[in-house]
């Protein structure tokens, strides 16, 4: 279930990270709320879905990812066009998702790590990631090399 709260928590931390002190700020994560029962299904772990702040700067000022899909992003893990492993770590409990969302480059993509460590003893899925993914054959060549972990039928 989404974090009732996260909407609002991410509109202030963008708001402070383009403000004239965004590194009070960096060192936090966002909490978007449980993990969708699809990824436990996956084999991910049954913790809660969060994002750091220093993710989600790079998310908003590299990836140039706006604030209107951020906001729906938890709607989007829950109604994926396809979920695939990451092609760069197979083997390491990731998941490349796929959207239906479509940003100026191409699809968007979200890049998800399963049991992180958030400080001490806090262990969450994370938001690693999300880009646009500019490459328009990586769909098929993803399906090619046997990724494809589930699909929208």
């Amino acid at each position: 279930m989404k974090n009732n709260n996260y909407e609002l928590v991410l509109e202030t931390t963008c708001a402070k990270l383009q403000g004239p002190e965004p590194e009070k700020v960096l060192s936090l994560s966002i909490e978007l709320g449980s993990t969708p029962e699809l990824y436990c299904e996956l084999g991910f772990p049954q913790l809660p879905l969060a994002m750091r702040v220093t993710n989600l700067d790079k998310i908003l000022f590299r990836h140039g990812i706006p604030i209107r899909i951020l906001k729906g992003i938890y709607g989007t893990l829950l109604e994926p066009k396809a979920v695939f492993r990451s092609h760069t770590h197979a083997n390491d409990g990731n998941a490349v998702v796929l959207s239906f969302e479509e940003h100026h480059l191409g699809p968007v993509v979200i890049i998800l790590h399963a049991n992180i460590r958030l400080g001490r003893d806090r262990f969450v899925n994370e938001v690693k990631s999300i880009y646009a993914k500019e490459n328009p054959d990586f769909e098929r060549m993803w399906r090619k090399e046997g990724l494809l972990l589930w699909e929208k039928k």
